[in-house]
């Protein structure tokens, strides 16, 4: 009888391919705060438009 490795399951081949839905929202949490906590000055360095900064801001996480 072979011998079965989970190395080869499909489940764990398309969950390493794209990364789980609470690791992505939790990442978008992150990006929002660090957003919302630069400087207007450190923004503008960015080549962020404060109309966009406040848009992206507001978004709940759950939206990209």
């Amino acid at each position: 009888m072979p011998a079965v490795t989970l190395s080869s399951s499909p489940v764990l081949r398309r969950s390493a391919a794209r990364p789980s839905l609470l690791r992505t929202w939790l990442n978008r949490i992150r990006t929002r705060r660090a957003l919302a906590a630069l400087h207007p000055d450190q923004a503008r360095d960015a080549g962020l438009e404060p109309w966009a900064l406040r848009i992206e801001i507001a978004k709940p996480f759950w939206r990209a």
